[in-house]
Order: structure tokens, then sequence, then C-alpha cells
């Protein structure tokens, strides 16, 4: 550093992180930590006024061992475009921030007081991004009306009392907020301001129908909505010409959803999919479905639900299903998965779906013949697959392939299942074809 001082070079990026643990031959670990905390701020002081002053654009500091507190000449860096600060401190300073150029601001697991948060946005007209993450110290965030900020995370690093978020201005488009905790909605807006917002994410437990309703009357950009881990939300309902993509993941009191939404093209139902909500989806464009589930949770009111899914899509090009072990660990074959079409009763729902891929994605699961079979037997029944693809992330994926491969040769002449192609991207056959079982790699261009 002292050589870019000398020579007057110019600093781009500067990258501190300090690790929690120091192991150095030959000296004592609590002499090492006692010497880093009376010298190391220091030091890290004539470092950043030498990037300071050499027109530094990025800083990165990460100090767990200190909880290093920044300098207020760090105000003054003109040149700085993004800082990312782990574990530091930054107290309230009573003078003009002049960081002209700041367009980025990451905080995890900051120290920073409400006023002089607010300070930075206030005074930062360039500010695009922050992100918010584990941080303490406030209470409050206001984003004023003369702030350009397009992009807003926050996420763990409220507390509970009083906390409230306000933002005056209308230039957002991406606001992301995360924390289960959280017993109530925190945003508070003038009417209006939000219409430029097309991604809104949120991980919280206390929004409930009533705020979701009024935030999406206001979101006429919308173009992404993501709801993970809402249990207070029971109805759903979207009207929307532009949004895109839709997420609910592990919402366990829904009861009722309904999107009309004729631009959508991705759909993704996280959760127990046979005890889902009645979902309703009116869709003009071509839109893929996506379900992440249990195995114990795909029986033949499962399907049902998927088949039921798809009737309101003008299109579907792909359905992706990934079935997980809860626990993801190894566990001995899973023999949960049950379809029987009679169950069904007088149902009429129609012939399949054609669609041109159905993939499937199974993680740390190893499925029994039988689930296997009723697996097939309940996607065929809902759709038409050009194109079925397999990942295996387990132990052993050998038994699997030869399940499904010896599943659908069986079903191969049938003519309610013309399939064109099976595909196993990620699969090693060194394994199988050692052990001469070599049709499969025949299959494999079935």
């Amino acid at each position: 550093m002292q050589s870019y001082a000398t020579d007057n070079l110019r600093v781009r990026t500067l990258r501190l992180v300090f690790p929690y643990s120091h192991k150095v031959v030959g000296r004592n670990v609590k002499d090492i930590r006692s010497c880093i905390v009376k010298e190391l701020p220091s030091e890290i002081d004539e470092w950043l006024r030498i990037a300071v002053h050499n027109q530094v654009e990025k800083l990165d500091l990460d100090c767990p061992v200190i909880k290093y507190q920044l300098p207020d000449f760090l105000l003054s860096a003109k040149s700085l475009r993004q800082l990312d600060c782990v574990n530091v401190k930054i107290p309230y300073y009573n003078k003009p921030i002049n960081l002209d150029s700041l367009q980025t601001l990451v905080l995890l697991d900051v120290v920073v007081e409400e006023c002089m948060l607010n300070h930075i946005i206030n005074s930062c007209l360039l500010l695009k991004c922050v992100s918010v993450k584990d941080c303490s110290g406030f209470k409050t965030i206001v984003i004023p009306c003369c702030s350009q900020l397009k992009e807003l995370t926050l996420s763990n690093t409220l507390p509970k009392d009083g906390t409230t978020i306000i933002i005056e201005t209308s230039s957002l488009a991406c606001f992301k907020f995360s924390d289960f905790t959280f017993d109530r909605w925190p945003v508070v807006s003038k009417p209006g301001l939000l219409r430029n917002l097309t991604v809104l994410d949120i991980f919280c437990s206390g929004i409930t129908d009533g705020d979701l309703g009024k935030l999406l009357l206001e979101l006429a950009s919308l173009e992404t909505l993501l709801l993970c881990s809402c249990p207070k939300l029971t109805t759903i309902r979207v009207l929307s010409i532009r949004l895109k993509v839709i997420c609910l993941k592990i919402c366990g009191g829904l009861v009722d959803v309904m999107v009309d939404a004729p631009s959508l093209t991705k759909f993704i139902y996280g959760g127990a999919f046979g005890l889902c909500p009645a979902i309703t989806i009116s869709s003009q464009a071509s839109c893929d479905i996506s379900v992440r589930t249990t195995p114990n949770y795909l029986d033949t009111q499962g399907f049902f639900k998927m088949q039921k899914l798809m009737t309101g899509l003008r299109s579907c090009h792909a359905v992706e299903i990934s079935l997980a072990n809860p626990l993801f660990q190894s566990v001995s074959v899973c023999d949960s998965i049950k379809f029987n079409e009679e169950e069904l009763g007088d149902v009429n729902l129609g012939p399949p779906r054609n669609i041109t891929e159905l993939k499937l994605t199974l993680y740390y699961l190893k499925l029994s013949r039988s689930s296997v079979s009723a697996f097939l037997n309940g996607i065929f029944w809902t759709c038409r697959p050009d194109i079925i693809s397999f990942r295996f992330y387990s132990e052993d994926p050998d038994l699997m392939i030869q399940f499904f491969m010896s599943e659908l040769e069986d079903m191969a002449n049938c003519l309610r299942h013309p399939l064109k192609r099976i595909e196993f991207p990620d699969a090693n056959f060194s394994n199988i074809l050692e052990s001469e079982k070599v049709e499969v790699q025949w299959r494999l261009h079935w």
C-alpha cells in the first residue's frame, strides 16, 4: 500500500478480509488477538486513507475479530462506487457526506446508527442498490423522495418493536424483505409510489391477505412475485398484465390461489402438493410449471391438482418436478408415491396436456420400483411429454436409472405415451456398462 502512495498509483479495488481464527506457529493465539485489537485498526485506517487518496472505486471490508469502526474520512471518498462492509461499526458523524459516486451499499452484520444510515441514503443521490442483512442499531429506514434507489434488500435486520420502512420514492424497481420472525408487515408508502416495482420478494410470517392485496393493487409494473414462508396468507388474487413469474413456497395457510396473468411464463410451487390450495391460473402465454415437494405428498390427488393446474394454460412447454428427502440424508428406499386413477371417480378432466419436456430431479432420495411406476403412471395421466430428462443427486443413481428405464420400456408401445427422447444429463454409465447392462445405452437413444 505504501508503494501505491509513493508512486501515486490508482487503487481500483481494496479487499480486506480477516479470518475468525488465527493459527501462527510458535505464538499464543490469545496474544495474537490482543495484538490485533491494539494495532490492526490503525493499520486499516492507513490502508483506507491511501486507497481513498488514490481514487479507490470498490471497498470490501470484513473485520470480525475487532468489529472495526469506519473512519470519518471514508465519507469523503468521491471516487467510491461500491462499499461492502461485514462485521464493522458505523457511528454517527455530524459532517457532510461526499460519496458522490457511490452506487452500491452492502452491509452485513454491521452496527450502524439509525441517523447515520439514513444520512448516507439521503446524501448519496447516485445510490442504486442497498442491501442490509443481519444488522442492528436502528429501527426506521427512510428512502427519501429525492432517492434514485432501484434495489432494496432487507434481511433479518430490524428489531420487532416499532420498526418501519418508509418509502417516499417512486424509483424502486426491486424490493426484497426477508424476516420470518417479523409478526407484521413493516412497509409504509403513499399510494402510487410503488408503480415501478418489477420484482417483489417477501419472506415474512407477518404479512396478511390485506397487506398483500393492497400491495398488488399498486404494482402496475410487477413482473416477478416471490412469496416464501408467509403462513398468514390464505387467499391470493393476482390480476396483472405484466406478471411473468410467480413463486409460492412453504405458505402452509393458503386455501385459494387465483392468477389471471396473460403474460405469465413460469409458475413455481413448493410445499405439500397433495395438500396444496386450489390453484387457478389463466395465461395466454406458454407457461412452464415447477413443483418442489416431497414424495409423501405426491399421490392421486396431487397428480389431479397438477393436471387441473394446466387446464387454465394456453400451452405449457416444460414441467419441472423436484422431489427431495426432507432430511437431506441417506435413508431407506422411499415407497410413498401412490397413484390410482379410480380414486378420481367420475371426474372428467379431458386428455393429458401435450408438453415438450418433463424434468425430474431427485435430491438424496431413492424410490422403490412401485413408487417409480406410480410416478410415471401419474405423470402420463397428467401430461404427455416429448422428452423426459432425469437428474439424480444420491449415492446410488444406477438403481434409479434401471427402475425408470425398465418402467419406460414397458410403456414404450403404449399410444398414450409417445416419448421421443429420454435424457440423463448428469449420469455416469460406466458402472452400468461394466456390468454388461448395455441395453441402457441403447435405451438412451430411444
